[in-house]
């Protein structure tokens, strides 16, 4: 398998690095495979061990946590093409198909989902605590915290979230798990950023 992680974030450029052994450890240690240069990133945080086809991604009891796709890695899990990791500030992407040179444009296994700024504004706010300093990645804003974080009511920010699930393609039969699938499409796709 020719596995690759893309990585981004923290003001670098996106790169990606190879994972040639059986265990890639990331981090902030000298001695990890692939460093982390951000305080939210535990010393040795995550494990990506390759089992002959298959990448099983684990939480090496990080301070902070990890999020896989939006959802806390509580366990090991299998990691899949296009995957996303958050560890720290950093996103990592999961990239099993050929070898992409740095700074090539590539082409997307998802398609592209344009929002304007409000919808951009919603997206950030709803997954800020994902991306919050010495937060554990475990949940997506509430409404309130929302409405509070863009200056408008609760009710507002319900409609905003309604038209960023439509654009998403997400339906309301997700019920009370809606917010957690909103949340994850929109780190699945990088949305929350700046453009």
């Amino acid at each position: 398998m020719d596995a690759r992680i893309w990585i981004s974030g923290s003001g670098e450029a996106p790169h990606s690095v190879a994972l040639r052994g059986e265990r890639t450890v990331f981090g902030r240690s000298p001695e990890a495979d692939v460093q982390l240069e951000d305080e939210a990133v535990s010393w040795n945080h995550l494990e990506i061990e390759s089992r002959g086809e298959v990448l099983m991604a684990t939480d090496l009891d990080s301070r902070n946590g990890t999020a896989l796709n939006g959802e806390p890695l509580d366990r090991p899990r299998r990691l899949r093409d296009g995957d996303t990791l958050i560890v720290g500030t950093y996103r990592l992407e999961v990239r099993t198909g050929g070898i992409t040179p740095v700074g090539a444009t590539v082409a997307t296994s998802e398609p592209s989902v344009a929002l304007n700024e409000e919808e951009r504004a919603t997206a950030a706010a709803l997954v800020a605590p994902y991306r919050s300093e010495g937060a554990f990645a475990g949940r997506p804003a509430t409404r309130a915290e929302i409405a509070a974080s863009l200056h408008v009511s609760e009710r507002t920010a319900q409609r905003r979230l309604d038209a960023l699930a439509a654009k998403l393609e997400i339906g309301g039969e997700a019920g009370r798990d809606r917010p957690r699938q909103i949340a994850a499409r929109v780190i699945e796709l990088g949305l929350d950023r700046p453009r």
